[in-house]
C-alpha cells in the first residue's frame, strides 16, 4: 500500500501560533490600543469598528481583547448607508436598532458599553420619522447598557415634560457626564409647581456623575433659582460644571459663590455675574479646588478682580478669558502699576486671552498683562494663546519660532474676507492684518477673534523682523583691515523663554470660533460643523493597499462619512 506523503507545517506559523497563544491580555490590549491610534490619524470610526471586528474573527486569542475595544466605546457617526435608505422598512436608524438588537441579546455585551456615540437628530428624523421616535429609540439602546458613562449626539432637552430618554438615563447609575439644553418655551407662563424637585431628583441616582453642563436658550423661560443649588447637592462626585447663556435669576453671584468644590467652571455669557462676585469666590474656601477656570463674556470689568483671581486661586492651571471689553483699572489705584508684576500666578501653565474689541493696538489691559509676564509673575507658564495681539507684545515674550503659521493657512486665507491692502502674492504684512481681522468681524466687536487670522498677523511679523538686520558681523585680518562683512536676520520673541505661543485650537473648536470649546460647540452638527477632519469611505485603505504592493485587495468602501471629533469640556 502506497503511503501518502504530509508535509509538515511550516515551523515559523506554528511558532507564531504558540507565540500568539501565550501572549498576556495586556499585551494584547496594547496592541488593540496602538491600532485605535492609528485609526485615529487616518481612518474613521466605520473603518476601525471593520477592522476590529475582524480581529474578533481571525482567532480565539485575540476575541476578548478586540470585543471589548468595539463595544466599549461604539461610534456611529454619519448618514445611513445607502443601500438601507432603499429600504423604507428598514431605513430609520437601521444601525441603532441592530445595534440594540445585538445588545439586548446577549447582556455580556452590552455590560461592555461605556460610551455611545449616536448621529445626530437631524440625519434620523424627518417628516415622516419625528424627533420623538428617534429619542424613543436612543432610550431603548440605552436601557441596554447597564454600565454606561456618557452619550454623545441626542440633545438633552429639559422642557419641563417626562422624556422616555431623560427616564433611561436617569437608571444608568455610572453615567459620568450629562449636558442639559434648557428649552422651556417662553409661551410657558408658568412652570408647574415642584419642577425644580423633579428636575433635581433625576439626577439622584447619578452618584459617580462628574461633568455637568447647562446652556439655555435665548428665548427660553427662566427657570427657578433653586433649580441648579438643588441638582448640585445630588452630585457627591461632580468636578466639572459648564454653565452658558442662563439668565440671572437662575444663576447670579449668589448661586457662584455657593458652588461646590469644583476642578473645573465655565462660565459663558452670564450676565448674572459681575467682578465683585468673581473676585469673593475667588477668596471661598471651595475655589481652593479649582484647576480650570473658563470666563467667556461673563463679563470681568475690573482688574483688580482679575489680579485677586489669579492669586488666591492656589491650584489654578489653566485660565481663559474671552470678552470685548478689557478689565479696567481704577484710577485711584494707577498707582500700584509701577509696581510689576501686578498680575501674577504661581500655579498657572496655560493662559488664553482673547479681548475682541480692540484690532489696531493693544489695550491697557493687554500692556498691564504683558508687563506682569516680563516680570516674572508667571513662572509656571507655558502656553500662551493671545488671537488678537495687534502689537506682538505676548509674542515677543515667547520662545522665537522659524513659522507659526500651518500648511493650509494660505488656502483658508482666501476665504477671509478682501481686503484693499491685502495681497495674495507675499504673505500678509503686519500692517494690513489688523484690516483684516476688522473686515472679519464687520467692524464691530466679534465674540471671538479668528485663530486663522492671528495665525497670519504673527507669521507677517516673523517675516518682517527676518527681512530686518538685527546683527551685524564684521571679520578683520590682522592689520585691522575688513575682510568680510554681513548681517543676521532678526526674530520675533525672547530666546530662552519656556513659552510657547500657541495659536491652535482645541480639539473640537475651530479656528472660526476662537479656538476654545465652549457649551454651545456640543450642540453643533458634529458631521456637518468641525473643521479638518474631511470626510471618510474607506478608500485610504486602498492607497495604503497600493504602497505595499496589495493593489484591490482589502479595499472596504462605506458611506461617506465624516471623522467624528469628540467636544470634551474639561
Amino acid at each position: 500500500m502506497e503511503k501518502i506523503k504530509t508535509y509538515p507545517m511550516y515551523p515559523g506559523l506554528q511558532t507564531t501560533k504558540a507565540h500568539r497563544a501565550s501572549l498576556p491580555d495586556e499585551v494584547l490590549q496594547g496592541i488593540v490600543d496602538m491600532l485605535k491610534e492609528l485609526h485615529g490619524r487616518e481612518g474613521c470610526a466605520t473603518c476601525l469598528m471593520s477592522d476590529l471586528n475582524s480581529l474578533c474573527l481571525s482567532s480565539r486569542t485575540w476575541l476578548p481583547a478586540a470585543r471589548r475595544a468595539l463595544y466599549q466605546d461604539i461610534c456611529l457617526n454619519g448618514p445611513e448607508a445607502a443601500a438601507n435608505k432603499k429600504r423604507p422598512k428598514t431605513c430609520q436608524s437601521s444601525r441603532m436598532a441592530l445595534l440594540r438588537r445585538t445588545l439586548a441579546a446577549d447582556a455580556y455585551l452590552g455590560a461592555l458599553v461605556r460610551s455611545l456615540q449616536l448621529p445626530s437628530a437631524s440625519m434620523q428624523s424627518s417628516a415622516k420619522r419625528p424627533l420623538q421616535q428617534y429619542h424613543d429609540l436612543v432610550a431603548a439602546l440605552v436601557m441596554a447598557c447597564p454600565n454606561l458613562e456618557v452619550v454623545s449626539g441626542p440633545v438633552l432637552a429639559y422642557d419641563g415634560r417626562f422624556s422616555k430618554l431623560v427616564h433611561a438615563l436617569s437608571t444608568r447609575p455610572r453615567l459620568k457626564t450629562i449636558n442639559w439644553l434648557m428649552q422651556l418655551p417662553a409661551a410657558t407662563r408658568q412652570l408647574p409647581q415642584g419642577h425644580s424637585e423633579r428636575f433635581a431628583e433625576q439626577h439622584r441616582r447619578w452618584s459617580q456623575l462628574a461633568s455637568l453642563s447647562m446652556h439655555g436658550e435665548p428665548e427660553a423661560m427662566p427657570v427657578s433659582a433653586t433649580l441648579l443649588p438643588t441638582t448640585l447637592a445630588m452630585l457627591p462626585s461632580l468636578c466639572h460644571l459648564h454653565l452658558s447663556n442662563l439668565s440671572p435669576d437662575t444663576f447670579n453671584d449668589s448661586h457662584l459663590l455657593s458652588l461646590p468644590r469644583l476642578h473645573t467652571l465655565a462660565l459663558s455669557n452670564m450676565t448674572g455675574i459681575t467682578s465683585n462676585g468673581l473676585s469673593a469666590f475667588a477668596t471661598c474656601s471651595n475655589s481652593q479646588s479649582l484647576r480650570k477656570l473658563h470666563l467667556r463674556h461673563a463679563p470681568l470689568a475690573s482688574l483688580p478682580a482679575l489680579a485677586r483671581i489669579l492669586s488666591k486661586l492656589d491650584s489654578l492651571v489653566v485660565f481663559s478669558l474671552v470678552q470685548s471689553l478689557p478689565p479696567l483699572m481704577p484710577t485711584t489705584d494707577l498707582f500700584v502699576l509701577l509696581m510689576m508684576p501686578y498680575l501674577a500666578s504661581a500655579t498657572l501653565s496655560k493662559l488664553h486671552w482673547d479681548i475682541t474689541s480692540n484690532h489696531d493696538t493693544a489695550n491697557a489691559a493687554d500692556d498691564i498683562l504683558a508687563r506682569s509676564i516680563a516680570a516674572g509673575g508667571f513662572p509656571a507658564l507655558r502656553s500662551l494663546r493671545v488671537p488678537n495681539d495687534p502689537q506682538g507684545l505676548f509674542q515677543n515674550l515667547c520662545r522665537p519660532v522659524h513659522h507659526i503659521d500651518l500648511p493650509s493657512d494660505c488656502f483658508g486665507a482666501l476665504a477671509l474676507p478682501p481686503s484693499p491692502s491685502r495681497s495674495f502674492s507675499k504673505s500678509p504684512t503686519a500692517s494690513s492684518t489688523p484690516r483684516m481681522l476688522s473686515k472679519a468681524s464687520g467692524g464691530s466687536a466679534a465674540p471671538c477673534t479668528n485663530l486663522l487670522a492671528a495665525r497670519l498677523a504673527a507669521q507677517s511679523r516673523i517675516e518682517d523682523a527676518r527681512h530686518a538686520h538685527r546683527f551685524r558681523i564684521a571679520v578683520d585680518d590682522e592689520d585691522g583691515r575688513a575682510l568680510h562683512q554681513f548681517s543676521f536676520g532678526g526674530f520675533v520673541g525672547t530666546i530662552g523663554s519656556p513659552i510657547d505661543y500657541y495659536l491652535v485650537a482645541d480639539p473640537g473648536s475651530s479656528d472660526e470660533r476662537g479656538g476654545l470649546v465652549d457649551v454651545s460647540d456640543l450642540y453643533i452638527d458634529t458631521d456637518e460643523g468641525l473643521p479638518g477632519g474631511g470626510a471618510c469611505d474607506g478608500g485610504w485603505i486602498r492607497s495604503e493597499a497600493a504602497l505595499t504592493g496589495q493593489r484591490g485587495k482589502g479595499t472596504r468602501w462605506h458611506t461617506k462619512r465624516a471623522r467624528w471629533t469628540n467636544v470634551l469640556l474639561h
